[in-house]
């Protein structure tokens, strides 16, 4: 013991716990700085300066060195969290206060507890030997310890320790209090208390987190330039032909750009904080999003813009776009403290700003950057949830500009938990929110302000498309395909949308058929083959396909479009919302409407033709059993076959979108969804474990399986088996912290490029029974490069025993 009575702490390798704690106090302090209540920013600091004070024991100072210390005598957490709630109970007098204090310092190297815990906590609980034996081990300790906490302003430590088994029963008390006080909170206050809580343990493990990691590098907060947007359309779009939609988008941003300051004052008075911007497919939202977004940042000084979308292929879209502005103003690319695209398959280049990769990564995981371009799943479960590495970001979200573009993607059942987490977000962490979407649905009816002064004014004018809709009587597969056929005029581009991968294959086949020798086809033919003027470019898209070619594909056809070729592409869902491409005629199965309409903006989107129409049919299988009821179940196909009886213009489409939001709206009774209900309920309960499997994606029973389709996935495999076997040999080496972070922040970056490579395939699926694991403790299964072609097609991707019975015989 003597060996560790001694001058210095530490509570990392290399790092004086002293030190830790009071940088730690200093960066919570300033995280929570946009909260308005003081007595939390005091928590924050708090939490910040006390988190490890259990780490002064002699037990954790000999596993640092490597020594093996019995049981849990090394563990920090508890006694640490024990200590914060009963210094903030007395400094505030708040026993809400500590609590929370108590479960974020408990929680901060794992996931955040649920209040249930506290109901529970008894001073012999509290009290039990380990703790007994840490306190025990301060003592040794104590005039160095209170001395080191005093100089951080902890003047109270040497009366907690000295005394510390007659304070438990104070301790359990205001535990208990707090855990049943909760259910008194009003609503409001309710919600309160959850930001409270999220935000607080945010700015805890990020902090933590950082300074552990040694990340010293600060991004600059400056407010972006509200002039960006406008000076880049001005360079760029000045000498831009004339035509019908270019116009159409000047009007609408100039209107927009008019009402802004309108919009603002409005926002300024506090009764809002939601805009809507309602406008026509194609007609320049993402850039208007982000001018409205710079100036809103310019009035309230919001350093921060977190754009979200719901899909990865559109973040990749908006994020190019987002580049592009950028780097006309500032004459440069921008680096990843300015722009950031973040989502599971990104990842930050080892060279990026000359910052080792493990702590770029800390800076890029807790959104750092000046503009972020993200998923709605990465939004949400930031603001609904407890896992520590998602709500890590959420401190840097307060008084930020939030803008959801695409927000009719957000699921029907989880309207109400969306709004009321956004609009509680809003009004606690001062958060501003932008909408955006040309079917916007009534998500916010009544508790937003509209950007466009008259959006129904554009539509009015648009007359791009009609819908078309031929429900008579159910078409199987190969119908479809003769249907589109029929109507197909030869030279003509067009979008074929399905709503099963096996339909969409069965289709494409067809199609295949009927079309022989005039098509080429992408996947099959040479790059040669498709730049052939005079053939017909047939294309197949669909989640069977791996992500790097999905992604190839589309911007292939992308600019085949742009060279007005005849491109004719079949698709499942993933090409609906936000996708730039535009084709003259699209077929699309019965869906719900916005989901019809969505795909619409997919045809004629640049105003070239008179008119693109756009067909509905109903496909069924060869039972007879509707494709889209399988997708999406009765209600919505069967409302929208209501909707959709006669041709619609798209000058009528927000008027009968409206009208069909209300419907579904009360014939789902979405207020009062049960799975909705009970999140929420879970919520003010302040049970944040019970959030933990919140997500917008629908899980389904599938495996993830890895397609060693090229010689660069035959490489990530082998860099991603040896780096993996490099992390084991350091672990049981037990070497520098330091050296494990770098080779894991190294093997993260191989497993994101490595989900290019990864497709998901229903785990009841015979074919699967002969593939083995990636490797042993991974749950992913791998097709060797040698089995490609019988579990692989290169055309529409992996080969599931439906779609190829024959493949599958031999085994």
């Amino acid at each position: 013991m003597s060996a560790f009575s001694c001058e210095r702490f530490y509570s990392h390798p290399g790092i004086e716990l002293k030190r830790h704690l009071g940088e730690v106090g200093r960066l919570c302090k300033e995280y929570a700085a946009k909260i308005s209540d003081s007595r939390v920013r005091e928590v924050a600091e708090v939490i910040g300066k006390c988190h490890d004070m259990a780490k002064y024991t002699i037990y954790f100072q000999k596993h640092l060195s490597g020594e093996r210390v019995r049981g849990d005598l090394s563990t920090h957490s508890r006694l640490s969290a024990i200590f914060t709630s009963w210094l903030l109970k007395r400094r505030l007098g708040d026993p809400l206060l500590a609590a929370l204090g108590f479960l974020c310092v408990d929680s901060h190297h794992g996931d955040l507890k649920s209040f249930s815990l506290l109901e529970c906590v008894t001073p012999e609980r509290l009290g039990e030997p380990v703790i007994m034996e840490q306190v025990k081990s301060i003592k040794t300790n104590i005039h160095k310890v209170s001395d080191e906490l005093s100089e951080l302003g902890i003047n109270e430590t040497h009366d907690f320790v000295c005394n510390f088994e007659a304070y438990l029963p104070e301790v359990s008390r205001t535990l208990r209090l707090a855990a049943t006080s909760r259910f008194r909170l009003g609503e409001r206050e309710k919600w309160q208390s959850y930001y409270n809580a999220l935000m607080l343990f945010s700015a805890l493990v990020d902090a933590d987190k950082k300074d552990a990691g040694k990340v010293k590098t600060t991004w600059s907060q400056e407010i972006l330039p509200p002039d960006l947007v406008s000076k880049y359309i001005k360079e760029k779009f000045t000498s831009v032909e004339t035509s019908k939609i270019n116009m159409l988008r000047t009007t609408i941003f100039l209107e927009a750009d008019n009402h802004l300051e309108k919009v603002i004052n409005i926002l300024r008075n506090g009764a809002l904080n939601v805009v809507t911007v309602t406008a026509p497919t194609g007609t320049g939202k993402t850039l208007l999003g982000l001018h409205a977004a710079l100036k809103l940042g310019e009035s309230f000084g919001s350093a921060r813009i977190v754009y979200c979308l719901p899909y990865i292929n559109i973040i990749e879209q908006t994020h190019a776009v987002m580049e592009d502005v950028f780097s006309v103003y500032y004459g440069m690319k921008p680096d990843l403290s300015m722009l950031l695209k973040h989502h599971h398959l990104f990842f930050p280049s080892q060279e990026s700003e000359g910052i080792p990769l493990d702590k770029l990564l800390l800076l890029t995981d807790s959104w750092e950057s000046k503009v972020i371009v993200t998923t709605f799943e990465q939004l949400l479960r930031s603001i609904i949830g407890c896992k520590n590495s998602l709500l890590k970001k959420l401190h840097n979200l307060a008084g930020s500009i939030l803008i959801l573009d695409e927000v009719q993607a957000i699921p029907l059942e989880y309207w109400k938990l969306v709004r009321d987490a956004l609009l509680y977000l809003a009004e606690n962490l001062d958060v501003k929110i932008i909408l955006m979407t040309a079917t916007m649905p009534a998500i916010f009816k009544g508790r937003a302000i509209e950007l466009l002064p008259n959006p129904r004014k554009h539509f009015k004018h648009v007359n791009r498309t009609t819908l078309i809709p031929q429900l008579e009587k159910p078409v199987k597969a190969e119908e479809f395909a003769d249907f589109f056929l029929s109507k197909w005029v030869k030279g003509a581009s067009a979008l074929l949308v399905t709503n099963t991968i096996r339909t969409s294959k069965k289709v494409y086949k067809r199609l295949i058929e009927r079309l022989g020798d005039e098509a080429v086809r992408v996947g099959c033919d040479s790059n040669d083959e498709i730049e052939n003027s005079s053939k017909v470019v047939l294309a197949y898209m669909s989640t069977s396909v791996i992500p790097a070619e999905r992604k190839r594909r589309i911007e292939l056809l992308r600019r085949l479009l742009k060279e007005r070729r005849s491109v004719v592409l079949v698709s499942t869902q993933v090409v609906e919302a936000g996708v730039d491409l535009d084709f003259d005629v699209v077929f699309r199965d019965l869906g719900p409407l916005d989901s019809i309409v969505q795909v619409a903006g997919r045809c004629n989107r640049n105003w070239r033709l008179p008119e693109g129409k756009v067909y509905v049919l109903r496909v069924v299988d060869e039972n007879g059993r509707d494709d889209s009821k399988k997708i999406y179940g009765s209600i919505l196909p069967e409302r929208t076959l209501e909707f959709v009886k006669d041709s619609i213009r798209e000058q009528e489409l927000l008027e009968l979108m409206e009208r069909y939001y209300e419907d579904i709206s009360r014939r789902m009774d979405v207020e009062n969804n049960p799975d909705c209900g009970e999140l929420l309920n879970k919520i003010k309960a302040l049970d944040f474990q019970g959030l933990a499997d919140f997500t917008l994606i629908k899980e389904e029973p599938k495996v993830a399986v890895y397609i060693e389709y090229d010689s660069y996935a035959k490489r990530l495999l082998q860099e991603f088996r040896k780096m993996l076997k490099a992390i084991i040999e350091v672990t049981e080496k037990e070497e520098p912290l330091e050296k494990v972070l770098e080779l894991k922040a190294a093997l993260r970056k191989i497993r994101a490029e490595m989900e290019n490579y990864i497709v998901e395939v229903y785990r009841n699926d015979p074919c699967l029974r002969n593939l083995k694991p990636l490797i042993g403790q991974i749950n992913v299964l791998y097709v060797p490069s040698q089995d490609l072609p019988v579990y692989y097609d290169a055309e529409t991707g992996f080969r599931t025993t439906k779609d190829e019975e024959s493949n599958f015989l031999l085994f």
